[in-house]
């Protein structure tokens, strides 16, 4: 991964940028403190995934795989949980706070997290790799999350498949949709690096 990363320059910087960017847009929607506005806990996994993956990329050659790979072990983990709450609170008739619209949106942190673990599989502290992912599961992942960024940047698509977004920075529609588009394409991204570099 990191010899993929290292060696396209632009691509690497392009996708350093839209992390930025989604960070920022996540970030703010967590210090608004609007009690009726977005879910907190998405916002807070969209944030966790962009920072790991920025680090990722800002310091290819510096990041240690192993303790990579332990933060998204309890990043999946912790999400895992959560979602098994929010299924429990879903299934719950008389105590239903979460629609299932939520439980599915909250299941693609899982998916994320999951992915990216499975990329970071083989990658040791030395960047040396034992093993890896293999390369025809990885690339149906990274296909089906670059999929699903055509499916969440289009609205008619966004329509069709039902996600229910985060209410918009600022009133601009489109924006509530930023950090889900770069979390896809970022995963699909470092996916294709696991098994290119």
């Amino acid at each position: 991964m990191t010899q993929f990363v290292e060696q396209h320059h632009a691509l690497r910087w392009l996708a350093i940028t839209a992390f930025i960017l989604a960070s920022t847009i996540v970030a703010t929607r967590l210090a608004a403190h609007k009690p009726l506005r977005a879910d907190q806990q998405s916002d807070a996994a969209h944030l966790m995934m962009c920072l790991v993956m920025l680090s990722m990329l800002v310091f290819p050659a510096g990041v240690d795989g192993r303790a990579i790979t332990s933060v998204l072990t309890a990043m999946t983990t912790v999400y895992a949980l959560l979602l098994i709450g929010r299924i429990l609170q879903w299934r719950n008739p008389e105590h239903a706070t979460v629609p299932g619209e939520g439980v599915t949106a909250f299941a693609y942190h899982v998916l994320a997290a999951a992915a990216m673990l499975y990329a970071m599989s083989g990658h040791t502290g030395d960047h040396s790799h034992s093993g890896g992912p293999a390369t025809g599961p990885t690339l149906i992942l990274a296909a089906l999350f670059a999929i699903d960024a055509i499916a969440m940047a289009l609205p008619p698509a966004r329509r069709a498949v039902r996600h229910i977004f985060p209410h918009p920075v600022g009133g601009i529609g489109t924006v509530a949709v930023v950090p889900h588009v770069v979390m896809d394409l970022g995963t699909a991204y470092m996916l294709v690096a696991a098994v290119a570099g």
